[in-house]
């Protein structure tokens, strides 16, 4: 007669304990590599394109806001720089970001100056 074996999979073994660590442990370490890798590419492509991580409507429109009021209490300065970073980020990309861009384009044009030095 065999003696009895215990149960491997029994809440208490720790042989299953053993293996679910190394499954997590592999688990941790699988997405430590996908991240690092996602992170890595995200950064070649931001250092490739500056401009990348501003060039969503929401952004825009943000400093679209800031120029208006920059125009608005004198500060023609500001109101410049923030213009042409809305041009500058926002031209010949996204069709969705035109409105923007013409925006900044009117804004310059009232101000008296040019998209680009």
């Amino acid at each position: 007669m065999m003696p009895d074996q215990p149960d491997l999979n029994a809440p208490g073994n720790p042989k299953r304990a053993r293996r679910i660590g190394i499954f997590l442990a592999f688990v941790v370490v699988a997405l430590g590599v996908w991240g690092a890798t996602t992170f890595n590419r995200t950064a070649e492509r931001v250092r490739g394109d500056p401009g990348l991580s501003y060039r969503t409507p929401e952004a825009l429109d943000k400093m679209l806001a800031r120029a208006e009021v920059a125009e608005r209490s004198g500060d023609s300065g500001a109101a410049i720089v923030a213009y042409r970073f809305v041009v500058a980020v926002g031209a010949g990309t996204n069709p969705e970001l035109e409105p923007y861009i013409a925006a900044a384009r009117r804004g310059l044009t009232r101000l008296g100056v040019g998209p680009l030095p």
